[in-house]
């Protein structure tokens, strides 16, 4: 897959009226689908209230904001103006103004931050749009504390939602248009870590059916609606795969990954 271009991916995500339009996964289609990424946090995760967490890409703060309810101190991150203020209206709204502060910063560059001043380092819906994701990964890894856990997601290129998403991203190309996007394979991925000195623990699988995880394309095709329906059926028996030949297979991976001890 090719390596994204760093100077559009910032202009995409850096400016008004792009991704805020359709980055809606609490409320879109596919809701059902990036719930399971919280569940897997509440499955999975015994939380203290102690924590300092760093939410990378935050978005509109849903991942922040569900560690800021278990009592954690939450620093959210984001490159664009409008999602930033969608997060804080969230936050407000939540009434985690007192533990959840939002700022503007770019995941490649935490310099800002300490080293080993967080608990838990968060990268989720934000993997694939790293342009260089092994400078991200350092920057994660330096402001993680030695026993600290980074979560991450990935959409996989071995699943069926990344062949397609792929096959799409070459036609985009093929067309002159910009990719702010990629996929990984599961060995790409653990190679990434152990570089940055990371080193990947346990990995869980969403939506094995899940073929259009993008939600603002073809929303309202009937073969799309039929598809979501198909996801949603599977979503209510298997939110996430555990077993772990299934779950790299997932149209998207909740990965997480250890600072490995010297």
């Amino acid at each position: 897959m090719a390596e994204l271009d760093p100077r559009e991916v910032a202009d995409y995500f850096g400016r008004e009226g792009t991704v805020e339009r359709w980055w809606t996964p609490d409320s879109g289609p596919l809701s059902f689908h990036y719930d399971a990424e919280i569940q897997v946090l509440e499955d999975h995760l015994a939380v203290d209230a102690g924590w300092q967490v760093l939410d990378l890409g935050t978005g509109r703060g849903r991942f922040g904001a569900w560690f800021a309810q278990q009592g954690c101190s939450v620093v959210g991150v984001d490159l664009n103006p409008e999602m930033l203020d969608e997060a804080r209206g969230n936050v407000e709204s939540l009434g985690l103004r007192d533990r959840f502060r939002l700022e503007q910063a770019d995941a490649e560059d935490l310099s800002g931050f300490a080293d080993g001043a967080f608990d838990v380092v968060l990268c989720m819906e934000l993997f694939d749009h790293l342009p260089d994701l092994d400078r991200a990964l350092a920057e994660m890894k330096r402001t993680l504390k030695p026993d600290g856990c980074l979560f991450f997601t990935y959409v996989p290129s071995e699943s069926i939602y990344g062949c397609l998403g792929n096959a799409y991203r070459m036609l985009q190309k093929g067309l002159g248009r910009s990719l702010i996007s990629r996929t990984y394979g599961q060995g790409e991925v653990r190679r990434r870590l152990e570089r940055q000195g990371l080193a990947l623990e346990h990995y869980w699988g969403i939506g094995l059916l899940c073929v259009n995880a993008q939600t603002r394309l073809f929303i309202d095709n009937p073969l799309t609606k039929a598809l979501t329906s198909l996801a949603r059926a599977e979503a209510r028996r298997h939110p996430y795969y555990t077993e772990s030949r299934l779950a790299r297979h997932g149209a998207h991976v909740v990965g997480l990954a250890r600072p490995v001890r010297s």
